[in-house]
Order: structure tokens, then sequence, then C-alpha cells
């Protein structure tokens, strides 16, 4: 491993673990649509603003025993998992793009599919910015920052969005937001990839739907099961593993 590539595997460390920390601020607020609240950090049962020495990713829970340091109510193993999830798969990106322009990218990409992962488990709704963010994404790698040629984008924001609009359309059993993500998603990842995505959130929905609602149905209750977690784990595999997997099923139909 070159100087530049270990400079850059301990900066995505320090980063990921800090924007982790940041993202649980994103995953708390945006919902409640404060955003933009002046305020420090604070915790959520006593409202106490937080130290910094409090907000050190992973650490301070180890630290603190998972309880508040003023009011000792336990603090959710949401926030530790969140700073994790995002410095592995931060760590993951960089392994396989190293340090490139793109490897900036899709960072944003995997934090941002984390926040509206996370938002769409508690209130089933993709946040606007998701799809904002991830556009403007799209939009930038339009110039030469990876191999995916321009009319894959363009196809690839079509070729699954269109299709289950028109679905919506008929039926109205997709939400929209999921659409809208598909749209930008395949913008960004271009149709080979968008399609690795669709194929295995749609597989990985559809075998935790069916455990679910055996689940429920023997408890006598109903379960909405949100999409946009399985369309960014989707997404994980098509940026970790689109390539051979593209390569591997051309190089099986090319004779």
């Amino acid at each position: 491993m070159e100087i530049v590539d270990i400079l850059g595997l301990v900066f995505t460390i320090l980063m990921g673990l800090a924007v982790g920390s940041f993202l649980n601020v994103c995953i708390y607020r945006i919902p409640n649509h404060n955003f933009f609240d002046k305020t420090r950090s604070y915790c959520p049962n006593c409202k106490h603003e937080l130290k910094w020495y409090d907000n050190i990713p992973v650490f301070s829970y180890i630290f603190l025993g998972g309880k508040c340091r003023y009011c000792k109510e336990k603090i959710s193993p949401i926030y530790p998992t969140v700073e994790l999830l995002n410095l592995a798969l931060w760590v993951g990106t960089f392994m396989v793009y190293r340090t490139h322009i793109i490897t900036i990218i899709y960072y944003i990409v995997i934090s941002t599919l984390i926040v509206m992962s996370f938002i769409d488990l508690k209130t089933r709704e993709i946040p606007d910015t998701t799809h904002i963010i991830i556009l403007v994404l799209a939009l930038f790698s339009f110039a030469p920052v990876d191999n995916i040629m321009w009319q894959s984008k363009l196809i690839g924001a079509v070729i699954i969005s269109v299709p289950l609009l028109l679905i919506a359309l008929l039926t109205g059993g997709i939400g929209g937001g999921d659409i809208k993500l598909f749209f930008v998603l395949g913008m960004l990842l271009g149709v080979g990839r968008i399609v690795i995505t669709f194929f295995v959130a749609t597989v990985l929905a559809g075998i935790v739907g069916i455990g679910i609602l055996i689940a429920m149905k023997k408890q006598g209750r109903k379960y909405e099961l949100p999409f946009g977690p399985f369309i960014a784990v989707g997404t994980m595999v098509a940026i970790f593993a689109g390539t051979p997997i593209i390569r591997y099923y051309t190089n099986l139909f090319t004779f």
C-alpha cells in the first residue's frame, strides 16, 4: 500500500467515525423537523446539553456504560451501531476504490443511505433530502470521475424507476420515495449496477417480508415493511461487487 493510500485509510477511519456521529444527529432531528436547531447535541431524555467528551464516537458510549452521564437513562445502542456501520462501509469502500474522487462520492452516498434507512424504519418515509443529495452527486458523476458511460447513467435512471412509477399509478402499492430513490441511484450507478441494486433489494425484502408476515399473522397484527433499507443494502452490493458481477454475466452471455 502506497503512502497516499495509508494516509487515505487513516483519514477514512477518523472521518468515518466522526461523520457517523453526525449521522445520529441527522437521524434524530430530520424527522422532528429541527435539523437546524442551534442547540448543541443533547440527551433526548433529560435534554441536558452534552459536552465534547460525551460525544466521542463509540468510545463515549463504552466509557459511560451505555447511559447518559446526567440522568443515567440508557442510551440507545443505535448510536454506536450507526457510527460503526458508517466506519465499516467507508473502510470497505476505500479498500475497493482506494484514493479516488469516486471514493468520496460513495462515502457521501453511503452515509446518506444510512440516515435514510433508519428514518424510513422509524417513520416509513424517505426524506427528500436523500434524493437531492444523491441527485447532485449523480449529476457531478457525469464528469469523468468513474468508468460508467453517460448513456448507462441515463438508462439507469429510468430502467427501474419508470416501470415502478407505472405500477404505482395502476396499483398504488409502491411509495413515491422508493421510485425517486431508484431514479437518482440509477443515474449515479448506471444501468448494470441499478439492476443489481433492484434485484438484491427485492429478493431480501421478499425473504424478510415473508418472515415478518408469518410472525405478525400469528400475533394478529399488521406490519408495513419499509423498502428503503433494502434499496440501501442493494446499493452497497452494487458499489462493492458491481463490477465483478457485471463482468461475470457479460462473459457468461458472450459467445
